[in-house]
Parts: C-alpha cells; structure tokens; sequence
C-alpha cells in the first residue's frame, strides 16, 4: 500500500499538513500560535497601559514636579520629569511594536513643516558657537537644545499616535487637577498663608511654574479649559447629578482663584495674551459655532468683562508676599538684539540655545543707561525675538511656517462643519492662540514650551476627533519582507541602547546639578568653604561637559585663597593660599576651555586671575589677556575698559618715574576714557580716571573727575576721601574748607576710619590749629588696641610721635615722618572677597548699579 505523502499550502499565514496521520500535529501548532498571540496582546495591553501612565504622569506632574534642591533651578528639574516619563512612554510604545509587529505612526499635516524645521535645527547647532549647549541645551533652562526639540517632536507623535478619548478625558481631567493644585498653591503665596512645614518650605517656589510672569501666562491658559469643563458637564445628559454639580463648584472655585490671582498678580501678566484668547473663544461662543449649554453661555462673557475691569484696575497692593523683581529685555531691545545679529549671521544665527552669546555680542550702547545694565539674558522676549539671533531667519521662517500651519489647519476644522459641536476644541484652540500671541510678547521659559506643545498637541487630536477626520498612519511593520524586519529589528535594538544610555546619562546630569545646588546652598549659609568645593568637585567629576560648573568651582577656591590669606601671619597657611590659586586658575582655564565663547566664563577666569595677581607676579598680565577677551566677547560693556585700565595703572604704578611710566598711565587713561564714553554716569571710571590723572600731575583735572565719580554715587566714602585728598593737595582758595568738610562728613558716617583721621589731623596742622589736630591723632591711639601685634605697637608709635612733633612746635609737614600711608594693620582688617554668584548665569562683577 503506497503511503500518502503530505501536501504544504499556505493558508491564513499558517502551514497546513494534508492527511489524517498529520492532524494532531497541526492541532498542536495551532494552538501554540493562538497561545503565543494571547500572551503577545497580554503584553501588548500592559505596554498600553504604560505609555497612559507616562501621557497622565506628563499632563499631571509637569507643572507641579520640582524638588528645589538643584543649582540650575526649577525650569531644569521639570525638564528632567519630562525625559523620564517621556522615555518610558517611547520605549513602551517600542516595545509594544515589537510584540504586535508593527509600529503605527499617526501622520498629521504638520508633519513636512516639523520634519523641515528639525532637520534645520539640528544643521545650525553643527556649526553652532557652542555645540555642546546647542546640542543639549543652555545651563539653567535646557529647553532649547536639540535634545530637548527633538523630545518635543516625540512627545507630539505619542500623544497624536495613542489618541483615544478614554485616554483623552484622563489626560484633560489630570491637567486641569493639576492646574488646580497650582492656582490654589499660589494664592496661599501670594496671600502668605503658611500651608508647608518648615523644613519643606525653604525647599518650595513661589511660582510653580518657573517665574510669576509664565505663572501668569500658565493661568491664562486655565481659564479657557475651565471653561470647556464646565460646558462638556453640563452637555453631557448622562453625568450623574452629584458628580456633575460637585465638579461644577470646584470648577468655579478654581475659576475664581485665578482670575483672583491674575489681578493680584497683574504687573506679571501679559493682558495681550489674556485677552486675545478670551475674544478667541467668546466670538465662537457667540457666533454659534460652538453651542455650549444655554445656561452657562454668560460665564466666558463674564470672564472677559472682568479681564477687562483688571486692565482698568492694574497696579495694586492685594499681594502679601513681597514678590520678586522679574526683568526681561523689552521688545524694543530684543528687537535690536536680533537685528544687529542678522547683520553678522543672517541665515543660520550664532547656534541654538545660545541667545546669550547674541545678547552680549550685539547689546546696544543705549542698554548702558539702564540701571540693571550688567544683567545678561540667556532667554529673549517672546520665541520669534530668539529664534531671529540663534537659528537666523531660515529658521525663523521654519518655524513661524510651522506654527502658521499648525494654526490655520485648526481654525479651517474649527469653522468647518458647524453641525458638530466642538466643546473641546474650542477650549484646545483657545489656549493654542494664547500660546501663538505669547510667542511674540512674552518671555516663556522650558516649562511653559513643555506644557504648550502637550496642550497643542492634543487640541489637534481632540480637534480630528470631533471633526471626525480620517485617521491615516505611517505602518512600520516588522511582519514584513525578512529584510525590512531584520533592519526594524537592528533599529529597535539601537534606540533600546540609546534610550538606556540616555537614563543613565540624564541621572548623572541631574545628581550633578543637586551636588552643585548643595554647594551653593552651603556657600550662602556659611560662605565658601572646603565642604562646598567638596560638592561642586563632585559634580565636575559626575558631568565633566559642563562648563559652569567649572567656574563656579573656581570662584569658590578663590575665595577660600582670600579667606586665607585675611588670616594673620601666626593662622595664614601660605601653601594652601598656593593651592587654591592653583586650583582656581585650573578650573577656571577648564571652564573657559568647555566654554569658549562665554563671556561668564571669561570674565570669571580674569577676576580670578587679577586676584591672583596678589600672589603671584605674572597673573595681571593673562588677567589682561582675558579681559580683552570678553571685550571681544562683549563689546559694549564698559566695566572690562575699567578693569583693564586698572592693570594699566597698576603696571605704571611698578614703575619708576619716566616716560614708560606715564605711558602706561595714558593707556590706563584712554581706557578709562572709553568706559565713560560707554556709559557717562559709571561712577568707577571718573574715579579711577581721577586717580590716573592725579598720577599724572593734572590735579584740576583729577578733581573734576573725582566730583563726577561722587556725583554719580554719593555715599562711596572711598570717594569722598579722594576728592578731599585732591583739595587738600592743591589748596587753592577754598580747598581747604572744602576737603575739611568732606573729612568730616566722612567721619559723620564711620569714626573709626583711621586714614580719614589722619589726613584731617595733617590739614589742621597746615593751618596752625595744633589742638583740633592733636585731637583727631590722639582719636587714632584710641582704636588702636594697646596690646596688638608688632603692626599695631609701630603704628602707634608713629601716631605717638606726630602728637610729640605737634606739641613740641616741630610739627609733621614738610617731614620725613609726615606720610600720609598710615594704614590699618592687617591684623585689624579682612581682605574683600572676590564676588561669588548665588544664580547659574549671574555676572561675578559686583557693579555699582548705576
């Protein structure tokens, strides 16, 4: 009997085996596939509810989600949040392909614009001034590097990609509680009611959302949500009666705290912005587009009525906070920012992320007569001001064409089809214009770019949802030809590595950022001290890319040389007064190294190496070097002129009389001279250019300048002592009189200024009134202690013999031992401290503020 061979045909993706003697077999492969597919969409459900989490844990926690603990602030620490939950939701979705093998992408209108503006992105910060930043974003707001816009553009797709509307009512739900906790938050700070215990609050923001202006704008966008919630309840026959009326009054509530805070607040916020929006949303209300319950139609009316009454209002005390000092650069400014920088980079900018470069290299001459005119901005006023300095106007236009098309397709799907009642859309869209109008108004940090492009993305799915758009997705299939699959497969297996290596390199960047946020809070409680280097060293060693750490490590060992070298001679450790200038000076270079076109970092390193030029002879010449440096770094600013004047001065003043001499004390000169042509009424240049000249013999002119320096800053003793040293030499006419009342309005302020003493004791002498100067010598003897060091015992001597002298009729003028450069000992006095910045991208520079 001839066997019966088995046929193979294919059959629904399976292998089928043809005759009786095969069936068991065949039942068995089947139910392994069925079990394996039952197990697979098992898998496939948890993934699902994972990327929920992750999109819930984003709407919920982004704006509520700091720990206060960090050096770069709040805007870091969200930034932070944002990776984490945002690579879980990647990877899950992933993973998720790979177990149903396939990955669908939801494609959008918008996706040609994104693709066009990322690619540009990523081009410019190639050749960016500095790539590192450009690439992961700034130090103390990382929201604008590549990293982080290439996050936003995953964050957009697994939203659009994921929509459904059960996950839809969680997403809006969550953020609108979260919104809540926020409104109720402020409003117990700005009332300054207590509600955390102690050791928690010093942890806690004011805002938290960054600073009180995006709070403002962060508010604004919760009232047009606010609103939808209310008409989505009450549209909805089937809400149950309690629930809806509980919401109804929470929701209220809520409404009531932020317009509430938005009048306390009102100096914070940008009315434009507030404003648009709510016209935006009360014309769709009224032209009917939009059908909202009749009986709660009055609400969005009345809430741009009151809006209106606020602008009328506007400044007022209601706060009881004291609320911080907020300065950004006005649209005028930035306008010049972005202006002078397209004329040197006008089609790529100088880099993402680097709007501080831009800010420094083509600040304006007129920014000096501003009082604050030593802040930098890292951040312009309004995306559109710094995108034209950074990405350049191809950028620019990229990005405006982005969000045009992002606009106009939502508004031609809101109008269109008004058989539809859009509820949520209209709320989505609302808060997209307020957004579009903040992009050329306002100052808008990482945390509100984070929370705009979630809310932006999800008013475009809710928005395809009521208009019942056809869903159309990009299919990767891993079912596919065995090559394609194999190349899916070796892709998935990348972006696990990358998105492992990402985990583990954002936990160092954050850990970094508390060991450095630990020194600093060490250093304001206790001044620096080896506890703090301590802290910044580690995290140097656990993110050695950035720059800023760095510098401020070197600031800090610095300081602790000056600490020690205020000691006195019995306490002072001159090798660890070595040490730490070494240290600074190495750590400053790496700074500089890291950050080669900043001008902190510069200016840092030549403070640094100017106080080190009371250690070592050769520092004043690199501190020279790297203030012309930041002047090339920051043309307009006139305090590196004063400073390099100075190291003119004191290089002449090394010098014995001469011609070179009096050349260096022309350059000192000139440099001064070009400070005050910077900015008039800087006090230190007329001061220091009063001493040059005094050098140089020109006594008028000396004090002409000494009056101007005075005249701009009317309490600096230092000032007032000078000037009546210059009438006192000159004593012409009434310069006696003059520099005796200086001497005394001097010693008004502090009697215990011994040079002060001294030269008025000398100007009594010179007109014959022996008690008066008796008197201010012997006021010398009386502080200066009996028992101190040889110092104190020689000065006192000194003094001693000048009463001798007066009594005795010889008198002090005219003699040897008549100097004037009676100082007080070192052991009385404490050298100054450099000035170590408390904020990431604070100036060293303690300017006058002028």
């Amino acid at each position: 009997m001839q066997s019966e061979k088995p046929s193979f045909a294919r059959f629904g993706g399976k292998m089928n085996f043809a005759g009786s003697g095969n069936q068991d077999v065949s039942q068995t492969v089947s139910s392994q596939e069925n079990l394996s597919d039952e197990r697979g969409s098992r898998t496939a459900t948890i993934f699902d509810m994972v990327i929920s989490v992750s999109l819930v844990a984003l709407f919920f926690g982004l704006p509520l989600f700091f720990t206060g603990v960090t050096f770069q602030g709040i805007a870091f620490e969200k930034q932070m949040y944002f990776y984490f939950w945002l690579l879980i939701g990647v990877v899950a979705w992933a993973s998720k392909g790979v177990i149903t093998g396939e990955m669908r992408i939801r494609r959008t209108p918008i996706d040609i614009p994104i693709a066009l503006f990322w690619l540009f992105y990523v081009v410019v910060s190639i050749f960016s001034v500095d790539r590192w930043h450009s690439f992961w974003g700034f130090f103390g707001d990382p929201s604008r590097g590549i990293i982080s816009v290439t996050a936003l553009v995953l964050v957009y797709y697994l939203v659009m990609s994921h929509f459904t509307i059960k996950r839809f009512q969680w997403m809006f739900w969550s953020f609108l509680l979260s919104g809540f906790i926020v409104t109720l938050w402020s409003f117990l700070v700005v009332m300054k009611i207590s509600f955390l215990p102690d050791a928690w609050a010093k942890f806690a923001p004011m805002s938290l959302i960054g600073t009180i202006s995006t709070l403002g704008i962060f508010l604004s966008l919760l009232i047009p949500l606010a609103i939808t919630a209310l008409f989505v309840l009450w549209n909805n026959d089937t809400e149950k009666k309690v629930r809806r009326m509980v919401l109804t009054g929470v929701i209220f509530f809520g409404l009531l705290l932020a317009l509430f805070l938005l009048l306390a607040l009102y100096s914070f916020v940008s009315y434009i912005v507030l404003l648009g929006g709510l016209s935006f949303f009360v014309v769709y209300v009224l032209a009917r587009i939009v059908r909202p319950s009749e009986q709660w139609t009055w609400v969005p009316m009345v809430v741009f009525v009151a809006a209106l009454i606020f602008l009328m209002i506007g400044t007022n005390t209601i706060p009881r906070a004291n609320l911080p000092i907020e300065v950004a650069p006005n649209s005028t400014l930035s306008w010049q920012i972005a202006k002078e920088s397209l004329k040197e980079d006008f089609f790529a900018g100088v880099g993402s992320a680097n709007y501080g470069y831009a800010f420094s290299m083509f600040r304006p001459h007129e920014y000096n007569l501003n009082a604050l005119y030593t802040l930098r901005f890292y951040q312009g006023t309004g995306l559109f001001f710094e995108a034209l300095p950074t990405i350049g106007i191809i950028g620019t236009l990229l990005f405006v064409g982005l969000w045009l098309t992002f606009v106009s397709v939502g508004l031609y799907l809101l109008s269109h089809d008004k058989q539809r009642n859009k509820l949520y859309s209209l709320g989505f869209w609302t808060v997209v214009v307020m957004l579009f109008l903040a992009m050329f108004v306002s100052a808008i940090n990482g945390t509100l770019i984070l929370i705009g492009v979630l809310l932006a993305a999800l008013a475009l799915a809710i928005l395809f949802s009521e208009s019942n758009s056809e869903e159309q997705y990009l299919h990767l299939s891993l079912k596919a030809a065995p090559k394609f699959a194999l190349a899916l497969a070796f892709i998935f297996m990348v972006i696990s590595a990358g998105v492992a290596f990402l985990f583990v390199f954002m936990g160092k960047v954050f850990f970094a950022d508390v060991y450095a946020g630990k020194a600093v809070g060490l250093s304001s409680l206790v001044g620096p001290s080896v506890d703090s280097v301590r802290s910044l060293s580690h995290a140097t060693e656990t993110y050695p890319q950035e720059g800023r750490y760095y510098t401020r490590l070197a600031q800090e060992y610095m300081a602790l040389a000056n600490i020690e070298a205020a000691k006195g001679e019995k306490d002072r450790d001159t090798d660890k007064v070595a040490s730490y200038v070494r240290s600074a000076v190495s750590t400053g270079e790496r700074g500089k190294m890291l950050m080669p076109n900043d001008v902190m970092a510069t200016e840092s390193l030549g403070l640094i190496y100017e106080n080190a030029g009371l250690y070592a002879s050769d520092a004043l010449v690199k501190a020279e070097e790297m203030y012309r440096r930041a002047l090339e770094l920051e043309p307009r600013n006139p305090l590196y002129f004063v400073k390099l004047g100075q190291i003119k001065k004191l290089n002449g003043d090394q010098k014995g009389e001469g011609t070179e001499r009096d050349g260096l004390y022309n350059e000192a000169k000139a440099f001064f001279e070009k400070a005050i042509e910077e900015k008039e009424n800087l006090a230190p240049a007329h001061y220091n250019l009063a001493v040059v000249l005094s050098r140089l013999k020109d006594t008028d002119g000396a004090i002409e300048r000494a009056r101007e320096a005075l005249s701009f800053d009317r309490d600096n003793l230092n000032y007032k002592y000078n000037l009546a040293v210059l009438h006192q030499v000159r004593g012409d006419g009434e310069d006696k009189k003059i520099a005796e009342d200086l001497f005394k309005d001097i010693l008004s302020v502090n009697s215990n200024l011994i040079d002060v003493h001294l030269s008025l004791g000398l100007l009594y002498e010179g007109e014959n009134k022996r008690d008066l100067a008796i008197e201010q010598y012997q006021k010398i003897l009386d502080l200066l202690p009996k028992d101190g060091g040889d110092n104190v015992k020689e000065t006192r001597e000194q003094v001693e013999k000048f009463i001798t002298n007066v009594r005795n009729g010889s008198g002090n003028l005219n003699k040897k031992n008549a100097s004037t450069n009676i100082t007080p000992p070192t052991e009385e006095s404490a050298a100054p401290l450099p000035q170590v910045p408390s904020t990431p991208n604070e100036s060293p520079f303690n300017a006058p503020q002028q």
